[in-house]
């Protein structure tokens, strides 16, 4: 088994920019909560989720000076698969836009906005056995006719996509990959946070705690430079931040300039913030959704490993 692997090389793209503040009558109760929360902008995209995984997976490969030829495996994830999207052929015109024609492409999902953890932890465990050695990941979502404003008002969804290659070495800034330990309430889909917020909350700080206390075996938050989270309002990353012990750790996100881009967001935080973090740094990154809550251990390499 290979000692370590390495994420880095993280690419993204996204729609138009638009103000979610200025879409809102001055005196809109809901525009006085969503600027509470630290909710201002969002993305709107207009083509398919595998056309936004093209120009950020271009931006990726650019980076780490890869073709398509170089990858060996390809993973997918988008929950965007309502009428607009035939999941069955999303993942197929990635790859072959990408000129990926004949790699592995499997599809990651289910995890909604929680899916680069499931898929980091996938792609992880290929490279480290030896299966696999440059492995692409990539997360899309566009967001459908629904409001975009969720979860009781503390989520804006927002259409984005990111990609970045998981390996056995590291181009440029990068971050070798731990411990990975997810949590998960499967009864939480029939939770309409609308109808029963103190449900969805409750059922959240249950989830998150379990994350935490599955993770934290032999470390703990003081261990951690930086947490890295969802574009999530500010009552939700309060609550990760104390239940996780973090408190006085420099929490990473974009909750204002981007809005929640779905599973993108811990990637594109990732990248935007890299500059900020140190040569060996620890970073709690937690990859989030409505039942799926995952804590992952980053450490920064801004030098090639052999």
């Amino acid at each position: 088994m290979t000692n370590a692997a390495y994420l880095h090389s993280i690419g993204w793209a996204h729609g138009e920019r638009r103000s979610f503040l200025d879409e809102l009558g001055a005196d809109s109760s809901i525009r006085t909560r969503t600027a509470q929360e630290g909710i201002e902008h969002y993305y709107q995209a207009h083509c398919a989720p595998w056309q936004l995984a093209q120009r950020a997976a271009a931006v990726s490969m650019d980076r780490a000076g890869l073709t398509a030829q170089d990858l060996d495996l390809i993973l997918y994830s988008t929950e965007s698969t309502d009428l607009r999207t035939d999941i069955s052929k999303d993942p197929n015109r990635f790859a072959e836009s990408i000129g990926a024609t004949v790699t592995p492409c499997f599809a990651v999902t289910g995890n909604v906005c929680a899916n680069f953890g499931a898929a980091l932890a996938v792609a992880r465990n290929a490279v480290r056995l030896g299966e696999h050695r440059t492995v692409l990941i990539v997360t899309t979502d566009i967001w459908d006719e629904r409001p975009r404003l969720v979860d009781a008002g503390t989520c804006l969804m927002s259409d984005a996509a990111a990609a970045a290659i998981v390996s056995l070495d590291v181009s440029g800034t990068g971050w070798r990959i731990g411990r990975i330990t997810p949590a998960v309430d499967h009864g939480m889909h029939a939770v309409d946070p609308g109808v029963d917020t103190m449900h969805m909350v409750r059922g959240t700080v249950a989830g998150v705690q379990r994350a935490f206390r599955g993770f934290f075996t032999d470390a703990s938050a003081a261990d951690y430079d930086h947490l890295v989270c969802g574009n999530l309002g500010d009552t939700v990353i309060q609550m990760f931040a104390r239940v996780g012990g973090f408190e006085k750790t420099p929490v990473l996100r974009q909750t204002a300039a981007n809005g929640h881009c779905l599973a993108a967001d811990v990637l594109v935080n990732l990248d935007t913030f890299s500059s900020d973090m140190a040569d060996g740094a620890r970073v709690m990154a937690v990859s989030s959704g409505h039942n799926y809550w995952t804590c992952i251990d980053l450490t920064v390499v801004r030098e090639a490993v052999a």
